[in-house]
């Protein structure tokens, strides 16, 4: 007898689940990627304009130019630490996606155990039947062999 219909509809909707944590985790994985990546950019950019204004500083530049540099910096800075937020908000909802998507490979699991069982029960139920009926034909059959031998006797 196949898997009971309530099992089966449980298993196909665990998998359904795990099968759409994982896009989600995925999803989630790139959105951290591209975080760290825009992170990394405003960083190489940061620091390839503060040492161009090192450089123009050494040669000298007036009040205004000074002025205009540490605006741009703090501006700069606040997009980095903006950025960082964004990193570390995507870094937490990437491991909340890993910790569901195992949540639902541990339901799965469980109700595939489950249905493994069941299963085994059965296999091992109509195992028992086909002995029973393999020893009532062997019995049916030694005690017409017996029949047959009394009467040619």
């Amino acid at each position: 007898m196949p898997i009971t219909s309530s099992l089966k509809l449980l298993l196909d909707l665990v998998q359904q689940q795990t099968d759409a944590s994982a896009k989600k985790l995925g999803k989630l994985n790139l959105q951290l990627q591209e975080a760290e990546k825009k992170l990394n950019l405003l960083l190489q950019y940061r620091h390839s304009y503060q040492s161009h204004f090192q450089n123009a500083t050494e040669k000298g530049i007036n009040h205004l130019e000074w002025r205009n540099f540490i605006a741009f910096m703090d501006k700069l800075d606040a997009a980095v630490n903006e950025q960082r937020q964004v990193v570390l908000h995507a870094q937490n909802k990437k491991i909340e996606g890993g910790n569901e998507f195992l949540s639902y490979q541990r339901k799965l699991k469980s109700y595939d155990t489950l249905s493994q069982r069941q299963q085994d029960a059965e296999n091992q139920k109509q195992m028992k039947y086909e002995q029973k009926l393999q020893d009532e034909f062997a019995s049916n059959s030694s005690r017409r062999d017996s029949f047959s031998q009394k009467e040619s006797e």
